[in-house]
């Protein structure tokens, strides 16, 4: 399916806005005490401005109790409220309850969630821009590039994974990722950054070289963090930083080895200052991925830097839209993952955040005790504990050796449910499950547009909200 499609012009000038801009000082728009935000002073006149850009942030499964865990963590042990928080201080500010569901079920998947909001329609879960009858829907970003307007996706997933996916591509099914890959390069796509360099990659598979047809085409190439430093200038970038995944925050904050993977702001500041100058203006989604693996894997160490770090985004997002009034930004969720939730612990709960707390002696992911467990084929004690402070009992030991020699699939979540109860006494962080839930989730706009927020949508409707916001003509 190509789509012929007119380019962004680029432009050679470029504001100051993001360059240099650390994340302390996009940080400092909120107060540092924790007793009440600091008002931006916005004008509140700006809701009614047609917008000329999109930032959209989502935090992939993150469900309520998850926001709460890491505003919690971030009181307890910073004295700061999370930026999402002081967002409700934010003048203008349209919050709603949105609700989740799939064409197929109260409980969607991520490539139902995002074509709701790409394409306006519910379809069935696993499908990306498909309807129920097969048919073919046009997504936001084809809308934004007949309109002249700069496109981009930046997520921790691979790139090609659904979230990123549902504002673009038109696959039957989620997992067709190379046919996904195919389509970010018949789009034109102007900013993608994130993991899956395997998809664009593919010459071990069928020989195609993505990466090299992208800079044929004018786009600048980052492979590491220096790489992407250096990109400063250029309009249409590709960065492709891990083969799968991105690792997660937890993992990239003490192996070293991996210090060379930016953070999630680090790469939205990237995407940010390649699109600020478009002509026409941007449409740019910015996902932090994996909030939703680490619920999948009830991981709480996990899934709490994940949110920390999604976090760290919204300064950047308001930061550009107070520069640029002609901005609507949206911070939402597609679903809930696992049943995250901080619990009562102790007598008189006086123990909660204690045990949260012992949080921050984690050292890594259950993901990369996974990675090192496969490769040596054994259980190693004395890392699990070093790790997770975890010491294992016989029965246990057992437990993760048999799921290591049966190559299951998701040995991180057999390894969390094999200490599932030694996890929660250590930090009164329980699950529901391991799979997706059909929670209502908060939905946040604010700048340009924002007034036609409805204090309860179904997902998709954001799409209308979106397309009324940018002005963008049926294509």
């Amino acid at each position: 399916m190509k789509d012929a499609m007119p380019k962004v012009p680029s432009s050679t000038t470029r504001r100051d806005f993001l360059k240099g801009a650390s994340l302390a000082s996009a940080a400092s728009l909120f107060a540092s005490s924790g007793a009440k935000a600091a008002t931006p002073s916005v004008s509140k006149n700006t809701e009614s401005i047609q917008a000329k850009n999109l930032i959209f942030l989502v935090a992939d499964g993150m469900g309520t109790g998850t926001l709460s865990l890491a505003h919690h963590w971030k009181m307890a042990n910073q004295g700061n409220h999370l930026h999402w928080m002081d967002l409700y201080e934010y003048p203008g500010l349209r919050t709603a309850l949105q609700d989740t569901a799939s064409a197929s079920s109260p409980v969607t998947d991520s490539a139902a969630a995002a074509s709701a909001w790409g394409s306006g329609k519910r379809v069935n879960n696993r499908s990306i821009n498909i309807g129920t009858n097969g048919e073919v829907q046009t997504p936001i970003m084809t809308y934004a590039k007949h309109a002249v307007k700069a496109t981009g996706v930046v997520s921790t997933c691979r790139v090609t994974h659904a979230t990123p996916a549902g504002f673009i591509a038109n696959v039957p099914h989620r997992d067709s990722e190379n046919d996904i890959a195919d389509q970010y390069l018949e789009r034109e796509v102007d900013v993608i950054l994130g993991g899956g360099l395997s998809k664009f990659d593919r010459r071990s598979q069928d020989g195609v070289n993505h990466v090299a047809s992208f800079k044929e085409k004018g786009y600048s190439i980052a492979f590491s963090k220096n790489d992407l430093s250096q990109s400063t200038g250029s309009s249409k970038l590709l960065g492709l930083f891990h083969q799968s995944h991105i690792p997660y925050a937890i993992d990239r904050k003490f192996d070293k080895s991996l210090e060379s993977i930016p953070s999630l702001p680090e790469m939205m500041r990237s995407a940010l200052s390649a699109l600020e100058d478009a002509p026409e203006g941007f449409v740019l989604q910015v996902e932090a991925g994996r909030v939703d693996h680490a619920g999948h894997g009830n991981d709480p160490a996990a899934i709490l830097h994940e949110q920390l770090e999604f976090d760290d985004c919204i300064p950047l997002a308001v930061e550009f839209a107070k520069k640029n009034p002609e901005t609507m930004v949206i911070v939402t969720t597609d679903h809930g993952t696992g049943g995250c939730q901080l619990n009562g612990s102790g007598a008189g709960y006086n123990d909660s955040e204690k045990s949260m707390n012992k949080l921050k002696r984690f050292k890594g992911s259950f993901e990369s005790l996974e990675f090192t467990f496969r490769k040596t084929g054994k259980l190693d004690k004395q890392l699990f504990k070093k790790v997770t402070g975890i010491q294992v009992s016989d029965t246990q030991a057992q437990q993760i050796q048999d799921a290591i020699q049966a190559e299951t699939t998701y040995l991180s979540s057999a390894m969390t449910s094999a200490v599932k109860e030694d996890l929660f006494e250590k930090t009164a962080v329980g699950w529901t499950s391991s799979a997706h839930t059909s929670e209502c989730v908060e939905f946040l706009a604010i700048g340009s547009g924002a007034n036609l927020v409805k204090p309860f949508m179904k997902n998709y409707e954001v799409f209308e909200l979106m397309v009324r916001a940018l002005g963008l003509k049926a294509v």
